[in-house]
């Protein structure tokens, strides 16, 4: 258990089941809280429900490993599965067994394209005069841990720079890069304004400095496309306020040991515009008929 702010490498793992001495909040618990309701973020929590089950969805594997490739230059996480598909039990249990081990289960089949990919996005970022240079001068999976009114919060970063003057996180997404349409909808959906802003606090409260953040969004089939979106003054701000209200949140409810679900009182709700528009219009074209 960790009882002193600071900067710490550890495995994916050990992160996610908490190593903080008391339960602590993070990005995605922060985007349940202000989302849904604290009950929803309790259930989330590995220390707090003890139910809780950590689930690897084979969605996001693709995406694992190339973090792996792409911010550490290797596929170590990697296990080869040597079957067509999944749907035999012996596939299925060497996934499983994979997944125990902390490796990153793939058909063999769907190795070259991962590859493929991690190469194309490192061409990409080479051909690029960001400055500083994206995922440069650093280190990946960075684990901060601090603490504000008395409750702790933890992150880990897919990528800080030895400086703190960037941080750096990659997405990978089997839609579109474009970052018009990933920065003005996707982002928000996903809660990448609390993530932002959340990251940034870490890093300013552990060493002084208010790091840029930016998004690499990368495309998982070809051509493997990338775009970089970082956000702008309002979508910072929202995200501040958002994760001023769930730092408040966490603090109240880990005091008190209430996690308030839905409100209890009956909602009345009234019929919005466009199911009386739809109405109207039913309606009308049974008169004419």
């Amino acid at each position: 258990m960790i009882d002193q702010p600071g900067i710490y490498t550890m495995p994916g793992d050990e992160y996610h089941a908490d190593p903080c001495i008391e339960p602590s909040l993070s990005a995605s618990l922060a985007a349940v809280l202000v989302g849904t309701t604290p009950l929803h973020a309790w259930a989330r929590h590995p220390r707090l429900n003890e139910h809780f089950e950590r689930v690897e969805e084979e969605k996001f594997d693709i995406g694992n490993l190339a973090h792996s490739i792409v911010l550490e230059g290797n596929a170590d996480k990697l296990h080869l599965v040597d079957a067509k598909d999944w749907r035999t039990k012996a596939a299925q249990e060497e996934r499983d067994q994979a997944r125990a081990d902390g490796k990153i289960p793939l058909l063999e089949k769907d190795f070259e394209r991962v590859r493929v990919a991690g190469e194309a996005i490192r061409i990409q970022l080479m051909a690029r005069d960001d400055d500083p240079p994206i995922f440069s001068d650093g280190k990946a999976e960075q684990t901060l841990i601090w603490q504000e009114r008395g409750i702790w919060i933890r992150a880990r970063l897919d990528w800080l720079r030895d400086d703190y003057l960037a941080i750096d996180d990659l997405k990978t997404t089997a839609r579109s890069a474009n970052p018009l349409v990933w920065g003005n909808k996707t982002a928000f959906n996903i809660g990448a304004d609390i993530q932002v802003a959340l990251y940034r606090r870490g890093v300013k409260a552990l060493t002084g400095i208010d790091p840029f953040f930016r998004y690499v969004i990368a495309e998982s089939v070809p051509p493997f496309a990338i775009g970089v979106v970082s956000l702008g003054a309002s979508a910072l701000e929202l995200g501040e306020a958002k994760v001023e209200r769930a730092i408040e949140l966490w603090r109240r409810c880990t005091r008190d040991n209430n996690w308030p679900g839905y409100p209890t009182g009956v909602y009345m709700a009234d019929a919005p515009a466009w199911a009386e528009l739809q109405w109207m219009e039913q309606d009308a074209e049974v008169v004419l008929s």
